[in-house]
């Protein structure tokens, strides 16, 4: 019923599934344990190959190319060196787009190979690993909560929280940023704009975490080299309160914040792991059938970002006001309560 869930009990056990983006091989073994940078498996990227039509980009005729490249075959090349010029009224050069090897070169081109990387899967959380996943990757149990968020800049790291504004619904400001951000993980409330952003990579945070980015800096996030969370999505929301109360709970420790997601079949959010120095679990059965009672995060709709107590439960599905019919329950968000479509709801256990 329920499409995901996120776990705000701190000492639960869970599982993170650690992928590799393609086939390689698995490096740790079940019963492993393990600390987050750990190498727990590798792959090989393959070769990145670009063809360079020197004669179009120098707007030469190619028999003339010749004469205007820079580079000879075996020639290794960095990003922006230049590969061929063209000298005169308009002068103009071509610059290699990757690091390589030059390969080939002939009618007006030039053939560019990059050399095969390794790819290197660390494990991003300490814990134990329970299940090997061929040729793919590893699952890792620990203790600790699990927060599942609706958009990652696709980068990762672990290091120490550190909440910087006392509110869900308070915006990361630049005064919030001092120097002991440096090298932490910051927990902010509703949002970031762009003087804070670029406050926080000047000060070498390590992370940031808030309830909500706005468009325009999504193109900018995606240069960051730290990761950036945002727990509601894409606007102006406030972070979940019960999920704002866990990051708060848990200031000056340790926590893993995955910014990768994946959209289609193999859908997957970004997510933060709050590991706990302890072996002593509560396992969870996020499988469980919803019941009244259970708490409830709104990932949609006109109630997105709050969390509220189901009140009931009706049977079948529900009629909406423009005229369809959904299956879901009724949530109780602050003083009201409002029916929300299971679609639009996550478990909090």
């Amino acid at each position: 019923m329920f499409v995901s869930y996120t776990i705000v009990n701190p000492l639960t056990i869970i599982r993170t599934t650690r992928r590799l983006p393609r086939k390689g091989e698995v490096l740790a073994r079940v019963g492993d344990p393990v600390e987050p940078a750990h190498i727990v498996a590798q792959a090989n990227e393959p070769p990145d190959f670009r063809i360079i039509d020197v004669a179009r980009e120098l707007d030469v005729p190619v028999k003339k190319t010749a004469t205007c490249v820079r580079v000879k075959d075996g020639d290794n090349v960095n990003e922006g060196d230049v590969l061929a010029t063209r000298g005169g009224l308009g002068a103009r050069a071509v610059r290699a787009p990757i690091s390589g090897v030059i390969v080939g070169k002939g009618r007006g081109r030039l053939w560019l190979e990059a050399p095969p990387t390794l790819i290197r899967l660390n494990a991003l959380v300490p814990g134990t690993v329970v299940t090997v996943l061929p040729g793919e990757g590893v699952v890792i149990e620990t203790v600790g909560a699990h927060i599942q968020a609706a958009w990652g800049n696709g980068r990762e790291a672990f290091g120490v929280m550190r909440a910087v504004v006392r509110a869900p619904k308070n915006p990361m400001r630049p005064k919030h940023i001092d120097a002991s951000a440096q090298g932490a993980i910051l927990v902010g409330g509703s949002k970031i704009d762009e003087e804070t952003l670029e406050h926080a990579i000047e000060m070498q945070v390590r992370g940031i975490i808030v309830g909500s980015i706005p468009p325009s800096l999504m193109k900018r996030l995606e240069t960051v080299t730290f990761p950036v969370i945002a727990t509601e999505g894409i606007g102006d929301m406030p972070m979940c309160q019960a999920i704002f109360d866990l990051l708060r709970s848990i200031d000056g420790r340790e926590a893993a914040v995955s910014g990768q997601w994946q959209a289609g079949s193999s859908f997957k959010r970004p997510y933060i792991v709050t590991p706990m120095p302890t072996q002593a679990g509560n396992p969870v059965d996020p499988e469980s059938p919803p019941a009244v009672g259970n708490r409830v995060r709104v990932l949609r709709g006109p109630y997105a970002s709050a969390s509220g107590i189901i009140a009931e439960m009706p049977t079948g599905a529900v009629p909406l006001e423009n005229g369809a019919r959904m299956p879901g329950v009724y949530v109780d968000v602050g003083k009201e309560r409002a029916f929300v479509p299971f679609a639009n709801l996550e478990r909090l256990l």
